[in-house]
């Protein structure tokens, strides 16, 4: 039964963007709205089988994949364990509290103009912007992870007198896993997504600057190839994670009795 309604979904998911391409077709080909602003499907998939064959566009997604990994990677060597201590550490997570909420609400683009005029247009200062998007999915997600283990949990580990760090280790990162699985799948996405709003706002090469060069050289098939190459590399980015969500979260059974 779970795997034919999983076709069923399967099945739904395809028609509903064999309907949105083909709505998409009829709006060009009547010319609702200028070929200018929204090219047909053919153009696009023409000017994307055009691109993939350049080395242009391979090095516009490599820049964009370096800068997102790279803030991605730095935002996770952060967040885990500053979300584990102070999910830990009811001192910690208080004395933290204020700091966390200040930084958390200003929008990260919006600072770019600040973090321009400190780091300069660098690939450094795009990593940067996408720590500062992507460290506090991840770092409230590991603390909400580490809270979720029991107290009996913890007082068993005390009784026996397991070092602190060992305690980290074999005891609160393995109950947070989960958690921290699903920040980082969040982290994942936003990652990409923010290395190329920062590219479209600065002189920055990557997908972003391209899809700007596009849009003012007038080819715009050319522009919407380069969004829809952002959308597929989003969309990859979320099947990996989930990918290695369920390989990690395998040894759990009892925490997913409804899945699988």
């Amino acid at each position: 039964m779970g795997s034919s309604s999983a076709g069923r979904v399967r099945l739904l998911q395809l028609g509903a963007l064999a309907a949105v391409l083909a709505l998409w077709a009829l709006i060009a080909a009547v010319g609702v709205v200028s070929s200018t602003a929204l090219p047909g499907p053919a153009s696009v998939a023409a000017a994307f089988t055009d691109l993939v064959g350049s080395g242009t566009f391979w090095q516009a997604v490599g820049d964009t994949l370096r800068g997102a990994v790279t803030g991605l990677v730095v935002a996770v060597a952060v967040g885990i364990p500053v979300g584990l201590v102070t999910g830990v550490y009811a001192a910690a997570e208080e004395s933290s509290r204020l700091l966390m909420e200040i930084l958390r609400s200003f929008p990260v683009i919006a600072l770019l103009p600040v973090f321009l005029l400190v780091l300069g247009s660098t690939p450094g200062m795009k990593a940067t912007v996408v720590f500062i998007a992507c460290v506090f999915p991840v770092l409230l997600q590991a603390q909400y992870g580490a809270r979720s283990v029991t107290p009996a949990v913890h007082e068993t580990v005390r009784s026996y007198r397991v070092p602190r760090l060992l305690r980290f280790r074999r005891v609160i990162l393995p109950g947070a896993v989960p958690s921290i699985m699903t920040g980082l799948r969040l982290a994942a996405t936003t990652s990409v997504l923010v290395a190329i709003g920062v590219e479209v706002l600065t002189t920055l090469p990557g997908i972003g600057h391209m899809i700007m060069e596009s849009q003012q050289a007038g080819v715009s098939a050319r522009a919407y190839a380069y969004i829809l190459t952002a959308g597929a590399i989003g969309y990859a980015i979320t099947m990996l994670a989930q990918l290695a969500e369920q390989r990690l979260l395998r040894w759990r059974p009892p925490m997913h009795p409804g899945g699988e």
